[in-house]
C-alpha cells in the first residue's frame, strides 16, 4: 500500500482546515432586530444544550464580496443564548450561496449552514435582502433609513461570542462520535466604518419554524446597515472548545 498523507484530503474537500484565517474589508451587513415569543423561542432551543438569554433576536444578510478566500453571501437568524457562565449568540438558521462555504462551515465549526440564493441590494430609501431557494422563502428583510431612529432597543443585546455545536455522528450507531461546544469571537477584530439606522421590515417563510409554527415576530425593534472590516484571526476567529459532551 502506498504512503498517503491525509492532509492531501483538503484538496479533495475543496475547503481549508479549521485554523484557516481570512479577512473581508468593507463587509456589508443588513440586520433587522426583533422581539420574539419567549416561550416559542425556548422551544426552538430544546434540541440544543443552550438556554435562551433574551427574547430579542437578529435576522441578517452579509455580503462577503471582498473576502480574501471565496466570496459569498451569508444569511442568518442569530439567537442570544447562555451555556453555564457563557453568554453570546448561536446561529440557529444559516444560509450561504456557495456549496464549499456551506460544507466548510458545517464540518469545521458546526455552523448549521444550508444552501440558498441570497440577495442584498440598495433601494431608493435603504437596503433590502432576501434568502430563498426555488419557491421557498427563508426570509426577506429591509431597512428604510431614518436619521431620527435609535439603536437603544437593541444596543445592549449580547450576540458574541458565537457558540455552536460541532457534532460528528457515529458511523454505525445512534449517537455521536464527538459532541463539542465551540466558541468564536470575531467581533474583537471587527472595525466599523459606517452605520445607518432606520425602520425595519421582515417576512419569515415556513422554513424558519419551531415544529410546524413559523417563528413569531412580536415586534420589529428596528434595523441597521453597517460597513466594516471583518477578520477571522488566529486569536479570535479560530474556534476554541468550551465543552465536550461525548
Amino acid at each position: 500500500m502506498k504512503h498517503y498523507d491525509p492532509l492531501k484530503f483538503w484538496n479533495f474537500l475543496r475547503f481549508g482546515p479549521g485554523n484557516v484565517t481570512y479577512a473581508c474589508p468593507d463587509l456589508k451587513t443588513l440586520s433587522v432586530y426583533c422581539r420574539g415569543d419567549k416561550a416559542q423561542m425556548e422551544r426552538l432551543l430544546e434540541p440544543l444544550p443552550f438556554e435562551l438569554a433574551d427574547d430579542r433576536f437578529v435576522v441578517s444578510i452579509a455580503d462577503f464580496g471582498n473576502n480574501s478566500g471565496r466570496t459569498y453571501f451569508d444569511a442568518a437568524v442569530i439567537v442570544p443564548i447562555r451555556y453555564g457562565d457563557h453568554v453570546g449568540g448561536t446561529y440557529y438558521f444559516e444560509y450561504e450561496d456557495k456549496h464549499t462555504t456551506v460544507a466548510g462551515g458545517r464540518e469545521l465549526w458546526g455552523y448549521p449552514k444550508h444552501f440558498a440564493r441570497i440577495e442584498l441590494e440598495q433601494t431608493a430609501s435603504g437596503v433590502r435582502g432576501k434568502a430563498s431557494l426555488y419557491d421557498d422563502l427563508m426570509f426577506e428583510i429591509s431597512v428604510d433609513f431614518d436619521s431620527s431612529a435609535s439603536r437603544d432597543a437593541w444596543a445592549d443585546l449580547s450576540l458574541f461570542p458565537h457558540y455552536q455545536v460541532r457534532a460528528v455522528p457515529e458511523v454505525n450507531g445512534p449517537g455521536f462520535q464527538s459532541f463539542d461546544i465551540i466558541s468564536r469571537n470575531t467581533i474583537k477584530d471587527y472595525k466599523l466604518t459606517e452605520r445607518k439606522v432606520g425602520r425595519g421590515t421582515i417576512s419569515l417563510g415556513p422554513t424558519i419554524a419551531v415544529g410546524d409554527e413559523t417563528l413569531r415576530v412580536i415586534e420589529v425593534l428596528g434595523a441597521e446597515y453597517t460597513i466594516g472590516d471583518f477578520a477571522s484571526t488566529p486569536e479570535n476567529g479560530v474556534p476554541t472548545v468550551v465543552a465536550s459532551l461525548v
